[in-house]
Parts: C-alpha cells; sequence; structure tokens
C-alpha cells in the first residue's frame, strides 16, 4: 500500500491537474480526443483533471507531446 499524499504533495497535484486542463481547452481538445491521443480513456483524464490520480512519467511525457509542450509546462506553467 503506498502512502498517503502530504498537503504539499496534494497541492501540487492539483497545480498539475490545473495546468493540463488549461492546456488542453487552449489547444481545443476534448478530454476524450486527448485520451485517444495518449491511449488513455476519457475517464482516467478526467481523474488527472480533478487531481483524484497523479498521471505516471510515461503519462506526462505523452500529455506534454500530444499538448505540444516540454514536459515542465506541466509542473511550471
Amino acid at each position: 500500500m503506498q502512502p498517503q499524499p502530504d498537503a504539499r504533495q496534494l497541492q501540487e497535484r492539483r497545480e498539475v491537474a490545473e495546468r493540463l486542463r488549461y492546456l488542453r481547452h487552449q489547444r481545443g481538445l476534448t478530454q476524450e480526443r486527448l485520451a485517444e491521443a495518449i491511449g488513455r480513456d476519457r475517464q482516467t483524464v478526467g481523474q488527472w483533471e480533478r487531481a483524484v490520480t497523479p498521471p505516471t512519467v510515461d503519462d506526462l511525457s505523452a500529455l506534454a507531446r500530444a499538448l505540444r509542450v516540454e514536459t515542465w509546462r506541466l509542473f511550471y506553467g
């Protein structure tokens, strides 16, 4: 069992979620279209955007490619 995230980790997760949602909207993509582009389902993208679960490193890399940004932009805007 993994330990529960602390307050800082939860805040960082929310910030990544907000940036992901912002960039997706900026690119004119639906959750479904983004999910298709990275080989995931819409529900997973929705969970990431609501900060329910964090994307993996591989997912972050795929998201950055699909959104046409450097990976660091998902963390630092």
